[in-house]
């Protein structure tokens, strides 16, 4: 599907595939492209020059597969995060640019784009050039990580607090999720970079545009720092949950061999009176069963006051 978006006075309009030639005439800001077809792949290419990068280019991680000049063109190739409630996807978006043209290609929804295009249309401050249009896309991005980032800061103190009450199985699976997305984000931050600083040498972007790539790099090269902080936080969280846990372990393993050998002098004592030789004074003796059970019972008791005396239980 393929959505053109022109620019006329002060109206942003939302235009067919059918109207391209009229829109052209108005001035087309923007073309978005949600999980084309062959047909429309085509007429991207025969209408502005548009070359479809297969989709194993697209989960690429070189950044020779990510940024590409070519004549008086830019095509980059950026993940995106999309998170639900049990999954984190990093999602390639296409980004097309040559000269008045500004192309998005992308297989899902991407939450980024629709913010800005509800923003588009209500503000028009940063049309200027199309590489500006990439620069405001990029920014809405890096405020949603920052977001994120600033939401997972809080689950982490959260949990940190919540390991030392319980330890239970949902609580190692939401350590793992937030590890995941740190990850994610972490890895989609340091993407993210390497083409910015490939995208600030080029000579077809703009000063005004290149200030604002600036400014986005910098904020990025702090997110990175956070993601740092947060792994070696998830990295410790995950040590002193396994301490506790082995503590947990080693109390009941501890409870179960002290009363195992509590009651260890009781059972040889019974295995002692339970052997069948025909010479043991005690089956001929009146008191020999009383006998053998206070025994047992003495010594398991006994032992039972050492043990507590001792703080083992």
């Amino acid at each position: 599907m393929i959505k053109l978006y022109t620019i006329s006075g002060k109206e942003i309009t939302e235009r067919e595939l059918e109207e391209f030639e009229s829109a052209r005439r108005e001035g087309i800001l923007w073309i978005d492209v949600l999980d084309p077809t062959e047909e429309e792949i085509e007429w991207l290419n025969n209408s502005v020059n548009f070359e479809m990068p297969s989709k194993q280019v697209l989960g690429d991680i070189e950044i020779s597969s990510k940024y590409n000049e070519a004549g008086n063109s830019i095509s980059i190739n950026m993940s995106f995060i999309i998170q639900h409630k049990d999954e984190i996807l990093a999602e390639p978006v296409f980004f097309f640019i040559k000269e008045r043209y500004f192309v998005t290609l992308h297989y899902r929804e991407i939450p980024s784009l629709m913010i800005f295009l509800s923003r588009l249309k209500a503000r028009r401050s940063f049309i200027r050039f199309s590489e500006s249009l990439f620069a405001e896309i990029l920014s809405i991005e890096v405020d949603r990580i920052g977001d994120r980032l600033e939401i997972l800061g809080k689950r982490i103190r959260n949990i940190w607090k919540q390991i030392f009450v319980e330890q239970s199985e949902e609580l190692i699976k939401d350590i793992a999720y937030y590890d995941e997305l740190n990850i994610t984000l972490r890895e989609s931050i340091n993407e993210k970079t390497r083409i910015l600083s490939r995208f600030l040498k080029s000579p077809l972007i703009n000063a005004q545009t290149k200030r604002e790539i600036r400014i986005l790099f910098d904020d990025l090269s702090t997110l990175l720092d956070y993601t740092s902080f947060y792994m070696e936080k998830i990295d410790s969280i995950q040590n002193s949950l396994l301490g506790l846990i082995t503590i947990r372990q080693n109390e009941a393993v501890k409870v179960f061999t002290v009363l195992a050998a509590i009651f260890l002098p009781a059972t040889l004592i019974a295995s002692i009176y339970g052997m069948n030789f025909k010479h043991m004074p005690e089956f001929e003796w009146k008191y020999g069963y009383p006998f053998s059970l206070f025994l047992m019972f003495s010594v398991t008791i006994a032992l039972l006051l050492w043990v507590r005396k001792k703080g083992w239980l």
